[in-house]
């Protein structure tokens, strides 16, 4: 799988960490387990880092607010966390984006911020609101 995650419950975060190209229903594999395995809790904020990895090319709108969807029927056990992307090619940095965007759409109670560099991805993890 071109995504593998660890979870640091005393820093109350999830980093995921894409390696190659990565589709949408490799992103929901990757969530799935943490959503709907009832002895894993989602924790409150989350890392998604592609420095070693890219979007499939042909990833869509659909696609990407499939991912939204997927997560606004999970958001209330991430209420008023925060998932930050780490994306520094423009394809990436450019989906990540749309997710951003799809996420406000739908609502979510949580807060989606995309980044160029993994060090302003955890001083923002980091801030306290």
């Amino acid at each position: 799988m071109p995504v593998t995650y660890k979870i640091d419950p005393s820093k109350n975060l999830t980093s995921f960490v894409v390696y190659g190209e990565i589709s949408a229903e490799d992103i929901l594999s990757a969530i799935r387990p943490i959503y709907e395995n009832p002895d894993l809790l989602p924790t409150l904020n989350v890392l998604w880092d592609y420095r070693e990895g890219v979007p499939d090319p042909l990833i869509r709108d659909e696609d990407i607010e499939k991912i939204a969807s997927y997560l606004s029927n999970h958001a209330t056990k991430r209420a008023g966390g925060k998932t930050a992307i780490v994306a520094r090619a423009d394809l990436e940095f450019d989906i990540s984006k749309k997710y951003e965007f799809f996420t406000r759409l739908k609502g979510l109670s949580i807060t989606v911020e995309v980044f160029r560099s993994l060090g302003e991805a955890m001083l923002w993890l980091d801030e306290r609101d």
